[in-house]
């Protein structure tokens, strides 16, 4: 087998992974309001959105033009620049998407698949034509404009998706309320009649374009005739709702599980050429090649122009790795989770930590609110203050829905309506910004952000979004490296890019893991599972302990030692510990709100077992910054006794951490407060020791406070340690 067979199995391999890291990302588009809204069950739900893909699947053969010749021009690049650029492209796109996926934030998979099939033929062109006067310009190989084209439409799409949202929600809530009881069947008919029709709309004019059974006079008649067939398709659903309600099916969620089902089928169609067409372009380029006789260098790429039609087992097969993937992707639940929890309606842990520009524009419209307000009739702010009441919930389930059934509904119609609007003005644009934009919006409008998570929401929509545009960047220059490297050393960078991705996946798989156990642990829904979670919870504590023993040693070694570049990982490793905590014990504090009296003083020991851990944490991170400000600025070393004296705290602190951390603790066993032997007096020695240096003036009053604080952390590190003896 050759060269570049090897690389033709190489790309398809890719493909798989590419997959299934794409459809963990875009799997939010099309389940984020089921899930949301718990229309049914999880289990039902991907059902559901599993047959769509398996059917859009199918209908995608017609699009697979954007990998061959959509970004840019074939004819004027050979057949093994063209290989090098797919494999650039391909390497690029899966650790791209993985690292999104890795920190739960949906992006764009169209945008990431365009930007780097710009990237990497912007490299290899330049490439070329550095080595080649004659050969023209760069821009000549490349179509620019269809990028920025891409890149306005993001733009216009993110205002327009959100607005709309906003307006249609609110007067969708005005009309129904919160209250089931004031919901008429004339209006729940209506309303879902208008909503499948424009589901159904979309499903026609999005979905099924470019499906092999579609012709191109069938499609061109029903785009020509869209009053016609939007009469005729309300006509039907109408009735057909009228007959449901009648047999007391609950119409909203008929509406969000057929939302679901056409969105997950938009997505498969459309979407799919974002994993699949590269490795297929890079296929039919090595199919046209093979036959040829012509070496690798000498063949222009002109076949990769004439249109195509995808293989339907290959169609097919990719679907099913997506389905797969969608039932057992963990990063695909935490991206979807992503979503659904900024568009909550009840408060809770936040993810995302505001900044001056959320703050900002929270207390613009705050002040904005409060002066507008004045100039409204009292009598109209209570009619509408009394359509966004909620009633209490008298439930004592914690895994209640995020929102309900009809935001839910509005989410999937109005994005349905915006991509079938903009397709039929041919603009371009993206599921992933629509469906995410028109969410945020309906969760604003239905005053999902309070003025307690209003700041934390914002923070998180703008992270979204610079997230979007930082693919466009990414991908450009991660494809562009790596189509450099590969166009200049050939064998030997593809081998070390495949190897350094694995190693990559590998981490992120490791890291996304760690961070879902937390999660995953403090789902506590019924009393018959405290004793677990206790357990489960306490042998978490138990692995912290033995984290922050690590990082006690790590820190003291910097001191002692002057690792610089440990210094600097150290304080980055230990931000983040301390914001997952801190989300963990706002979550617990929410549950505290919504669980029954008997479990409450369960939650509240957990509470305490989650605000030591956090105290841990805070003291190891202050102790990392001390002991990073001395190394790091140069500040003399401890002298000999000192760095002794540090030795031995290094040893007693470690036995410490690994007898409680070693200690069977079982839920509602306490064990006697033993002190700990030694540290006190070693920390009364040390800090002896310090002053000792500064009276003799071997060391500065600057150096000695740094060495002080670092004592007094201690000091407060080890009483933390005698606390948590007490459990």
């Amino acid at each position: 087998m050759g060269y570049f067979e090897l690389a033709v199995g190489l790309l398809f391999l890719l493909a798989l992974l590419d997959l299934s890291v794409g459809v963990s990302n875009d799997a939010v588009n099309f389940l984020n309001s089921a899930i949301g809204s718990r229309v049914t069950s999880r289990r039902v739900i991907l059902i559901i959105a599993g047959l769509g893909v398996l059917a859009g699947s199918l209908f995608s053969s017609g699009i697979m033009e954007v990998a061959r010749k959509g970004i840019f021009n074939p004819e004027l690049f050979v057949f093994a620049d063209v290989m090098v650029i797919f494999l650039a492209v391909m390497l690029a796109d899966v650790l791209l998407l993985d690292l999104f996926n890795t920190f739960a934030l949906p992006t764009s998979t169209t945008v990431s698949i365009v930007f780097e099939l710009l990237g990497a033929s912007v490299a290899v062109a330049f490439i070329l034509v550095m080595g080649n006067p004659d050969a023209g310009n760069v821009l000549d190989y490349v179509n620019v404009q269809r990028a920025l084209i891409i890149i306005s439409g993001i733009g216009i799409s993110i205002v327009v998706a959100f607005l709309v949202g906003t307006l249609v929600q609110f007067f969708s809530r005005m009309l129904f309320t919160f209250e089931q009881r004031r919901h008429t069947d004339a209006i729940r008919i209506a309303w879902s009649a208008i909503a499948f029709t424009a589901i159904s709309y979309f499903l026609i004019i999005k979905g099924l374009k470019g499906a092999s059974f579609v012709t191109d006079e069938m499609y061109s008649y029903i785009y020509d005739n869209t009053p016609w067939v939007t009469l005729a398709s309300l006509v039907v659903w109408t009735v057909l709702m009228w007959i449901l309600n009648r047999l007391r099916v609950d119409l909203l969620a008929t509406v969000v599980l057929g939302g679901t089902f056409s969105l997950a089928l938009a997505f498969a169609s459309n979407d799919l050429v974002n994993f699949i067409g590269v490795p297929l372009a890079g296929l039919s380029s090595w199919q046209a090649w093979s036959g040829s006789g012509l070496a690798p260098d000498a063949m222009t790429m002109e076949a990769l122009t004439a249109p195509v039609q995808g293989n339907t087992l290959i169609l097919l097969g990719a679907g099913a790795v997506m389905v797969i993937t969608l039932w057992f992707s963990s990063k695909a639940r935490s991206v979807t989770k992503t979503e659904v929890d900024l568009g909550r309606q009840d408060d809770g842990a936040e993810r995302f930590r505001p900044g001056p520009v959320s703050r900002g524009i929270v207390r613009t419209f705050l002040t904005t609110a409060e002066t507008t307000a004045q100039t409204v009739p009292k009598q109209w702010r209570t009619e509408i203050a009394t359509r966004f009441a909620r009633e209490k919930a008298q439930s004592f389930d914690l895994d209640q829905p995020a929102f309900d059934t009809l935001r839910a509904s509005v989410n999937l119609t109005v994005a349905s309506i915006l991509i079938v609007f903009a397709t039929s003005l041919k603009l371009p644009l993206s599921t992933t910004f629509v469906s995410f934009m028109v969410a945020m919006g309906t969760s604003l409008a239905d005053r999902a952000w309070g003025r307690d998570s209003a700041v934390y929401r914002i923070a998180g929509v703008f992270s979204v979004v610079g997230g979007w545009f930082a693919t466009a960047i990414a991908a450009f220059l991660m494809a562009a490296t790596f189509a450099t490297l590969i166009k200049l050393f050939g064998i030997y960078a593809i081998v070390s890019l495949v190897a350094a991705a694995a190693f990559a996946l590998f981490h992120s798989h490791r890291y996304h893991k760690q961070r879902s156990q937390m999660e995953q642990m403090i789902l506590v829904s019924s009393p018959d599972r405290m004793d677990r979670d206790a357990l489960t919870l306490r042998q978490h504590f138990s692995d912290s302990l033995q984290h922050n023993a690590e990082v006690l040693d790590k820190v003291l070694t910097v001191l002692i030692k002057r690792k610089r570049k440990m210094a600097k990982k150290l304080r980055n490793a230990l931000k983040a510990d301390i914001d997952a905590t801190r989300d963990t014990e706002s979550e617990f504090v929410r549950r505290l709100n919504r669980v029954k009296p008997k479990i409450e003083p369960w939650l509240m020991n957990q509470l305490d077992v989650l605000a030591c851990e956090r105290d841990l944490l805070q003291s190891a991170t202050t102790l990392a910054e001390l002991a990073g400000e001395h190394v790091l600025n140069e500040h003399s070393e401890p002298t000999a006794p000192v760095a002794e004296s540090l030795m031995k705290l290094r040893g007693l602190f470690r036995n410490s951490f690994a007898d409680l951390a070693g200690t069977p603790v079982e839920p509602d066993k306490r064990l006697s407060n033993t002190p700990i032997p030694d540290i006190d007096s070693e920390l009364n020695n040390l800090t002896a020791l310090v002053l000792q240096d500064l009276y003799s003036g071997e060391r500065s009053t600057r150096n000695t406070s740094l060495m002080l604080g670092i004592v007094l952390e201690m000091r407060d590190l080890q009483r933390e340690l005698q606390r948590a003896s007490a459990w």
